[in-house]
């Protein structure tokens, strides 16, 4: 009965969290019971377009989660579930990495900041709290006319259960092998720049040189791609631990922000090299380079940042189902006992 299993958990998807046992319990109960009822009439085991008729019947997961939720004034039951959806998605993809580069732009470049702390944190509140009125407004405003003519969308009339997705109980082998085969590339990329890095730079290359003190952070950057790649060959061989990825990705994450963080203080990052007298033009260069360096790193703080929020958020969430898992299969024998 995998569509079976594969509609009770888009149905799932939709509930709000506290009810989402009980209530696909309950379903799932008189769906087999109606599974059941039709196969004693034919005499045989329904077969998968039967089956699929049967849950078009029941209606699109969107449709009888809607049936569970609290009567809603402006976005009702059946939208609901979509309209908060999509807040959240606004709220983790645009909301939350503004507020990280607003933080960051305001920390590490003066020109971000007032003189003032307060008109500063005011300035900053002022400009979010805008773009939440802005943005969820608009949202609201959109599944408010949506409500009055989700009648006429077809795509909630006509859906066919096979092209729900699978669960995801696992790490998908293909992707941890080109992951790793990425990370493994990277590193040797990385540890060949000492021969082949001064190509980067072309002619200018023996005009300039590395900040002496940024040698030391050359393989410490290794850690996060490394951790990473481990990561990546211990769910080709064990798939299943779905925690593993979200894990070591925090900890990548944690660790790369922190060397960023730290190579912040090293400007200016390109110095002239060994007795070279600049003219005037290789000057300006230069000053141009270590201002795109420093920008280039700072976007990678705020990339890094908006990751480690998701993979943390990843996380929590697989530590929860772990932890709830282990419950279940306690209280399992308990059960069974009874």
């Amino acid at each position: 009965m995998e569509l079976l299993d594969r509609y009770l958990q888009a149905v799932r998807f939709w509930l709000p969290r506290k009810q989402q046992d009980d209530i696909i319990a309950e379903l799932g109960d008189d769906l087999r019971s109606q599974i059941e009822e039709r196969e004693s009439a034919l005499g045989r085991p329904m077969n998968e377009d039967e089956l699929v008729t049967l849950l078009q019947q029941a209606g699109h997961p969107l449709w009888v989660a809607g049936r569970y939720q609290k009567q809603q004034a402006l976005i009702g039951p059946v939208l609901f579930p979509l309209y908060s959806f999509v807040l959240k998605i606004v709220a983790l993809g645009y909301l939350v990495p503004w507020l990280v580069v607003w933080i960051v732009l305001t920390v590490f470049v003066p020109s971000h900041r007032a003189s003032d702390p307060m008109l500063t944190l005011a300035g900053g509140w002022a400009s979010f709290c805008t773009n939440i009125i802005v943005i969820f407004g608009s949202v609201t405003l959109a599944f408010a006319i949506l409500e009055r003519v989700q009648s006429a969308v077809s795509a909630l009339q006509q859906w066919d259960p096979r092209k729900l997705p699978r669960p995801k109980d696992r790490v998908s082998r293909v992707e941890s092998v080109f992951g790793l085969v990425f990370s493994i590339v990277y590193i040797a990329w990385w540890l060949s720049l000492p021969r082949y890095g001064a190509l980067i730079f072309g002619p200018i290359a023996g005009f300039f040189s590395l900040n002496p003190a940024l040698h030391t952070w050359y393989l410490p950057l290794l850690a996060p791609p490394s951790i990473v790649a481990v990561q990546q060959c211990v769910n080709i061989l064990r798939p299943q631990w779905t925690w593993l990825r979200a894990a070591a990705q925090l900890l990548s994450d944690s660790i790369a922000l922190f060397i960023f963080i730290a190579l912040t203080k090293f400007h200016p990052y390109l110095i002239p090299a060994g007795t070279a007298n600049l003219d005037a033009q290789h000057t300006q260069a230069l000053v141009k380079l270590n201002q795109v360096v420093s920008w280039s790193i700072l976007c990678v703080i705020i990339g890094i940042c908006i990751a480690l929020i998701v993979h943390a958020y990843q996380t929590v969430r697989e530590l929860r189902r772990m932890s709830k898992g282990s419950r279940n299969g306690a209280a399992m024998p308990a059960s069974q006992a009874l």
